[in-house]
């Protein structure tokens, strides 16, 4: 699908290019190539531009972050309690409400990473078994240790299943998510709130159309849905991390 998207640049800027020499007017022949490549590199841009928007699904990631957050970026154990304290209910029950991100859904220029109103594409909820499907041998091992770690308990500090879940939805805001890389787990910050509501915080760099490497600061919400093993998201943000 690349190769199809380069082909509709090639040919716009080519057309067009070839439009603007046909009807030059007066113009001299050295001048209308110059307008008519300008022109053409111009259209080109724009068509690639909405190709790739109403495309998005053909840049879907080789394989899901799991393996990237559990098993190589060797997890903090803090994040993952050998057991429940006694205090657990005490402090479920003075943690805070939440209050929803409001997230920045514009529409996404060449130079970013994200794709066009990037919040109104993320899924409203992910299921842990869609997760699974999309990792590779060695990821799905890791995410299922963690679940059996974490047992059935329904007050159990889920944070680091809950920033599986939040990768994921991430992945899917990115223009070409096969580049993204997300920073070591020892930069996440993760918050709790009352009935099992996670924001989870981190960087991610991924690739734009200008081919560069742009890095963003997201903060990702989502609630656990425990009768359908399902996870909701609450909100989701990004934004560049040197603004």
């Amino acid at each position: 699908m690349e190769f199809l998207s380069f082909l509709a640049f090639i040919a716009a800027w080519g057309l067009m290019w070839r439009w603007v020499v046909k009807n030059r007017g007066s113009w001299n022949l050295f001048y209308g190539n110059i307008v008519g490549a300008a022109g053409g590199f111009i259209v080109g841009m724009v068509v690639l531009s909405i190709f790739l928007s109403l495309f998005p699904s053909a840049h879907k990631a080789e394989k899901a972050p799991v393996e990237d957050v559990i098993a190589q970026n060797d997890v903090t154990t803090s994040l993952l309690p050998e057991a429940e304290s006694d205090s657990t209910s005490a402090v479920l029950e003075n943690a805070p409400g939440f209050a929803a991100i409001e997230p920045d859904n514009q529409p996404s220029p060449p130079d970013s990473a994200l794709l066009p109103n990037y919040a109104s594409r993320a899924p409203k909820s992910i299921s842990e078994k869609t997760v699974l499907d999309q990792s590779d041998a060695q990821g799905r091992k890791a995410l299922s240790a963690l679940r059996d770690k974490l047992g059935q308990n329904a007050d159990s500090d889920k944070s680091m299943l809950a920033y599986v879940m939040c990768g994921t939805l991430v992945t899917s805001t990115l223009r070409f998510p096969a580049s993204e890389r997300f920073a070591d787990s020892s930069a996440i910050v993760t918050k709790r709130f009352k009935d099992q509501v996670y924001t989870l915080s981190n960087k991610v760099t991924a690739r734009n159309m200008n081919g560069d490497d742009v890095t963003y600061r997201f903060d990702c919400s989502v609630q656990e849905q425990s009768a359908s093993a399902e996870w909701r998201l609450l909100a989701l943000k990004l934004q560049k991390a040197d603004s």
